[in-house]
């Protein structure tokens, strides 16, 4: 029978040893680091919100999206972190939208229609006919609401100097810095919510375009729930 040297035994043991207790924290490390850097995140975007907002409190929570919540001229809104290129605004204001309403970036291909699935609605795109909005922005509304929103578009498009109000908003919007998409979404039973898809991690680290964002957020809310 041929002895086994002890050195070699525990070479062994401590080679099994690894295996069981190193491979499986490894894994686990790699599980929750998605984990890690969204909690990073979240935390580095409420830190940037106190540059700007009153009243900012973080909501962390296991099931569901953590939010932030903070105050902008008093008036309380949310902010949340679907994915980590997306911030998602949501106002939460007393008087909640009656109408249906769809406003994103253009792209390549731009739909006849969309799609409000909180509610089953399926809208219309409404043309202002105006280059300022139709080549950068695809708004939907139903038809009688589509004709207001039209109508109230076109009145912030002066024959020179820059645009005002609905027109505004949705230019400066469509360009913010670091923005890939927007798409504003307004509903009664969705409320009113502002998702911001980004090209990069700038505006989490761009105060003032978050501010920017949330004002005109608030600036369209106005023109579409409470004119």
């Amino acid at each position: 029978m041929i002895e086994i040297p002890h050195w070699v035994q525990v070479f062994v043991l401590v080679g099994i040893a690894l295996v069981v207790i190193v491979v499986p924290i490894r894994i686990l490390y790699e599980m929750t680091k998605d984990t890690r850097n969204r909690s990073r995140r979240f935390q580095e975007l409420s830190d940037r919100l106190k540059e700007r907002f009153g009243a900012v409190e973080a909501h962390r929570t296991i099931l569901g999206m953590s939010r932030i919540t903070f105050k902008h001229d008093g008036r309380p809104a949310a902010v949340f972190q679907p994915a980590d290129d997306q911030i998602l605004i949501r106002l939460e204001p007393k008087v909640e939208p009656k109408f249906h309403v769809i406003a994103r970036s253009r792209g390549a291909l731009t739909p006849p229609i969309a799609v409000m699935w909180d509610s089953f609605r399926v809208l219309s795109r409404i043309l202002t006919h105006d280059p300022l909005i139709d080549e950068s922005v695809a708004l939907y509304a139903t038809p009688i609401f589509g004709s207001y929103l039209r109508e109230a578009a076109l009145d912030g498009i002066p024959a020179e100097g820059k645009p005002t109000g609905i027109a505004e908003s949705l230019v400066i919007l469509s360009k913010l810095p670091g923005l890939r998409h927007f798409e504003l979404r307004m509903s009664p039973s969705g409320g009113f919510r502002l998702l911001l898809t980004l090209r990069a991690d700038d505006m989490l680290y761009r105060p003032d375009e978050l501010e920017s964002a949330v004002h005109h957020a608030f600036q369209l809310y106005d023109l579409l729930v409470l004119y």
